[in-house]
C-alpha cells in the first residue's frame, strides 16, 4: 500500500483527481464533520469501498507516525506530466512561469513549496528526482492536497531541463542569500521566467546557479541570518506575480 494519501481535505481532492484511482477508502470510528460527511457522499456517488477502523488499525496503514486525520486513500496513479509537457503547454502562453525544485530534502518544505506555486497558478513545477525528496503522503499532506491543481514532474536530467528551458527563451533565476542583487531591483514583468528553488542547507547546487540569469536576494534585517526555503520562495513568487500582474493593468 506505497500509494496512500491521508488527511481530510488532501483526500477530499485526490478522490476527485482524474491523476488517481481511488481503490479503497478508511476511516477512523469515531470521526465525524461537514468533510467526512463530504468524503463519505462522495465514496458512495464514485463507488469507492471505504471501511471504518479504530485509531491504531488506520496508524497501522499510514506506516509511521502521521497526522492522518482519520482518513486514509489507498489508490493507484493514473501517470504524471513530463518536464516535455510541461514546456510544451508554457510555450503555448506568453509569459509563462515555471518553478524548478533542486535539493530541497524536507518533505513539509516541498509541500509548502508546491502548494504556494499551486495557489499562485505556475504553469508548472519540475523537481529534481535525484536531489529532491519524493512526492510521497507526506508531502501531499503538506500541501493540503494542493498537488492536484498543478502539474509536477519528477526528473532526472534537471541540468539538462534546465538548458532545454533557457534554449526556449525562459529567464532563469534563483534565490540565495549571499546573492548581491535585491530582489526588489529585479524586473519580472516581461518574459517567460523560471524561478529555482535551492535546498535547506546548501541552496541551489553550484551546477545549477551557473545556468541562472539572475542570482537574487531577500534583503532582511533585524539580524535574521535567513527564512525557511518555503518561506523565501513564498516572498520570491509573491513579487514575481505582483510585477506580472502590475504589468498587464498597465
Amino acid at each position: 500500500m506505497s500509494n496512500i494519501i491521508y488527511g481530510r481535505n488532501p483526500v477530499k481532492v485526490a478522490m476527485e483527481s482524474p491523476r488517481k484511482k481511488p481503490i479503497q477508502l478508511y476511516l477512523q470510528n469515531d470521526i465525524q464533520g461537514e468533510v467526512i460527511i463530504k468524503i463519505i457522499e462522495l465514496a458512495n456517488r464514485l463507488k469507492i469501498p471505504f471501511i471504518r477502523l479504530d485509531k491504531f488499525a488506520i496508524q497501522k496503514i499510514v506506516g509511521y507516525p502521521a497526522h492522518h486525520q482519520g482518513v486514509v486513500l489507498v489508490y493507484e496513479p493514473l501517470g504524471s506530466p513530463t518536464w516535455k509537457d510541461i514546456l510544451t503547454k508554457a510555450k503555448s502562453k506568453k509569459d509563462s512561469l515555471v518553478v524548478f525544485v533542486d535539493s530541497v530534502e524536507d518533505p513539509r518544505n516541498l509541500g509548502a513549496i508546491l502548494r504556494t506555486a499551486s495557489a499562485f497558478g505556475v504553469d508548472g513545477v519540475i523537481t529534481s528526482k535525484a536531489h529532491t525528496a519524493p512526492i510521497n503522503s507526506e508531502v501531499i499532506k503538506a500541501s493540503a492536497g494542493e498537488l492536484e491543481k498543478v502539474d509536477i514532474a519528477q526528473e532526472n536530467n534537471f541540468t539538462g531541463i534546465v538548458k532545454e528551458f533557457r534554449e526556449n527563451n525562459f529567464w532563469m533565476v534563483s534565490f540565495e542569500a549571499d546573492a548581491e542583487m535585491p530582489l526588489w531591483e529585479m524586473d519580472f514583468s516581461q518574459g517567460s521566467w523560471g524561478i529555482i528553488v535551492g535546498g535547506e542547507d546548501r541552496g541551489v547546487r553550484k551546477i545549477i546557479r551557473s545556468l541562472c540569469d539572475y542570482v537574487v536576494s531577500i534583503p532582511l534585517e533585524n539580524m535574521v541570518n535567513s527564512l525557511n526555503v518555503s518561506v523565501a520562495f513564498g516572498i520570491g513568487l509573491y513579487e514575481v506575480i505582483r510585477q506580472k500582474q502590475g504589468s498587464r493593468s498597465c
